[in-house]
This record gives structure tokens, sequence and C-alpha cells, in this order.
């Protein structure tokens, strides 16, 4: 396979700004794969990873954003831990934002539904993944119904449909009142405005008749404490976003004495627990087992990658409408 000298990669700097620019075409060598990206998508996380909220990176000039997409494999090193071939089609689990993605095997898994598009096996993990991860908290918890601060962003969708599978009522908060009829249309149990004058009298009115001991926030910052305050003795409030900035704020001391509990919730710490007890790979294949179906991401554009500028303006704009992806070549 002819492969170029060279390839474009999108690149950040400190102060959050984000670029394309052109790099020598690396070799693969030991457990490491060379990858053609076909699809990345854009992420919340990716911005954060820019602005420094994971750490800075070692150098903002490589090619070190976005964290997931799907792609074709091109070139393979020796001594790889998992046996990658030239052709194989493939979930990619590292820096995306690229023409080409040079990691190790280790970073990358098979796409297992063969008729799965390159479009929507991009989106592969880091909303299907945590969806799945609230799954699983709700399960291990025993709760019947739950609270979920940002309904109507992708994720949102996603959990709607999901937990309507698993028969868990959600409790969907959002801040716009088209956003209500909307997801009442795609089947939400119930849909609150937070902007809404009577808020959080109806929020404490449908968790007491659903019993949600469970919530899911997106937000921070003083709404934390709404949620908590909203709910019964024993339940918890987990903290998974930033919405409002990097602090929760102002938790009601009474409301921990009635043992209301504030958490977080972050995958790639469960993640690292996974592979501690040589579960993460059935945990991985059960998520890309329901992209077709429950886990699946709805696609609204697509930028090429000299476009990402656009492409980040308008994810800003419209990133609760679907998933907006780079298609890198």
């Amino acid at each position: 396979m002819s492969l170029p000298e060279t390839y474009k990669a999108i690149i950040g700097n400190e102060k959050g700004e984000i670029s394309v620019k052109g790099f020598p075409l690396p070799q693969p060598s030991k457990n490491q794969v060379l990858v053609k990206v076909e699809f990345a998508p854009l992420n919340p996380t990716d911005f954060m990873k820019i602005n420094g909220f994971y750490g800075k990176p070692a150098d903002y000039g490589t090619a070190l954003h976005g964290s997931e997409g799907s792609g074709v494999v091109v070139a393979v090193g020796n001594s790889l831990k998992y046996p990658f071939q030239v052709g194989d089609r493939v979930h990619i689990w590292a820096e995306s934002w690229g023409q080409y993605v040079l990691t190790e095997s280790d970073n990358l898994s098979h796409i297992l539904q063969r008729d799965l598009s390159f479009e929507d096996a991009a989106s592969h993990w880091i909303n299907p993944a945590t969806v799945y991860y609230m799954g699983v908290l709700a399960d291990r918890g025993g709760h019947k119904a739950a609270i979920h601060t940002a309904g109507s962003s992708a994720l949102g969708r996603m959990l709607i449909k999901y937990f309507k599978s698993k028969d868990i009522k959600l409790i969907n908060i959002v801040r716009k009142e088209e956003f209500v009829e909307e997801l009442e249309r795609e089947g939400a149990d119930y849909v609150l405005n937070s902007q809404a004058p009577d808020f959080e009298e109806r929020l404490k009115e449908i968790v007491e008749k659903e019993n949600a001991t469970l919530a899911f926030d997106a937000i921070g910052g003083d709404f934390t404490n709404k949620i908590l305050k909203a709910q019964p003795a024993e339940s918890e409030a987990l903290v998974y976003g930033t919405l409002a900035g990097f602090q929760v704020k102002n938790v009601d001391i009474q409301e921990l004495f009635k043992g209301k509990r504030v958490g977080s919730l972050f995958m790639p710490t469960y993640a690292e627990q996974l592979k501690k007890k040589g579960e993460f790979e059935k945990f991985r294949d059960d998520v890309h087992n329901l992209l077709p179906t429950l886990l699946g991401s709805s696609v609204q554009k697509v930028f090429k990658i000299d476009d990402i500028k656009e492409a980040a303006a308008y994810w800003k704009e419209n990133s609760s409408k679907g998933k907006i992806l780079i298609k890198p070549n």
C-alpha cells in the first residue's frame, strides 16, 4: 500500500485555539499500528483537553487531540500485543484528529459489526460507554428512577433510549422550552425546563413520585445542590460534567446529614478499575455490541479537517442536536 510522506493533524495551543499542521508520516515499530482515520467526533472532553483541564500536554505543537474515531489499518509494526493486519476496520481509542494516527495495538479494537459504517463506528466510546456505565450504576444500586441534568445533549438522548429499555424512569432537565417537546417526542418520561419559575417545585414533586434516588449531573456549580435537595434521603448525585465551571458549590450540609451523597462519575477511572480486574474487554464488547441499536449516535454534520475552526464553532452552538464529525481524508 502506497502511503504519503506527510499528513495533516489538528493541534491546539495554550489559548485553546485550534489549527491544522502538517507532520511527517511515522512508521510503526514495536506493538504499534498506523491507522488511516475515516471519521472522528468532536467531544466536550476533547476541548477540555486542549484547554488543559486534564493537565497540559507535553507539547502543544504535536497532534495530541481527539479521543476516539474509526479507520483502517495501513501499516503494522512488530511484536503486536493484538494481531491487527493491514486492511482491518477498527475503532480508534487514541488521538484521532488527524489523517493518520500511530498508536499501540492496545488502543484499537475491531469493528465487531461488519455492516457498521465508519461514520457510525466513530463515536464508539465516550458517550456509549458513559451511558452504559450509568446503567451499571443504576442496576448496582437498585435504582428505579434517576435524574439527568443534560437531557438535550447527545449523551442525554442516548440515555433516554437506553434507560427506557431497562425500564428505569428518567427525569430529564433542559435549559430551553423547545427541548421539552423534542425529548417528549423521542419518548422521554419527564422533561423539565430549569429556567421555568416552578422548576424546583415540579422537580421535587416528580422525584418524590418516582423515588429518584440517583442523579447524573453534568452542570456542577450551585445546580448540584438543587438536585440533592429534591432527592429523598439516602440518595446519590454523581457529577460528571462542568457546564457551570469546575467546582460544586454551596452543598447544604443538612442534606448530607440525611444520608445523601455527592460523588463523581469519571469513565476513565472506571475503565482502569475494569482493566485491573480483567473485566475491561467484556465491558468494551458489551458497549460495542449495542452500537447499532441502543448506543448508536446520530450524526448531524460532517466537516473536512481543514474546516476544523468552523466545525468547532458549529459544535459549540449545536452539539445537542447530534454528533459533529471530522472526516480527515
